[in-house]
């Protein structure tokens, strides 16, 4: 005989509390505020963020300001874990170039921004000197993390149309 209780299907199970993403330029104020002398229950109160939620910002807080110095849209909510110095600096450099070709409406395909990330790339590979080893491809679920990233929108579906 099991020892466990059966759950029945007529008990109400309580609805699970929904995960909310918090950007960044949210957290850099938070951290303002606290700075600025505001006690973490009135901040809390503010910005309608739970207790412990403005205290875990206040706790990363040199993390976020690292992510923040870096070049990572301030509607971000995600930081990620700094990547070698040639693929950050090339993903860099290809948000200013796509930025730079959208504003001078050149139309740009998935092919064309492969190509120039993985040219980009090697440039930054052979700066970098012969002990660098790390390959880099251009790929599609590559380019789809990039776009979200980097929060473009405009670019919705590369496979069947160009932006521009």
């Amino acid at each position: 005989m099991s020892t466990k209780r059966n759950l029945s299907l007529s008990t109400p199970q309580p609805a699970k509390k929904e995960r909310k993403a918090i950007d960044l330029d949210t957290k850099t104020k938070v951290i303002k505020q606290y700075e600025g002398g505001k006690k973490v229950n009135v901040i809390a109160r503010d910005t309608k963020l739970s207790h412990s939620t403005v205290s875990t910002i206040l706790k990363d807080k040199e993390r976020i300001r690292e992510v923040v110095k870096g070049f990572v849209p301030m509607r971000s909510t995600v930081i990620t874990k700094p990547r070698s110095r040639p693929i950050h600096e090339m993903k860099k450099l290809l948000y200013i170039w796509m930025e730079d070709q959208i504003q001078k409406r050149t139309p740009l395909s998935l092919f064309t921004v492969q190509m120039k990330a993985r040219s980009l790339f090697q440039t930054l590979k052979e700066c970098a000197g012969e002990d660098y080893s790390q390959e880099f491809v251009a790929s599609t679920g590559w380019f789809q993390r990039f776009k979200e990233r980097f929060q473009m929108q405009c670019l919705s579906d590369w496979r069947s149309s160009e932006c521009g």
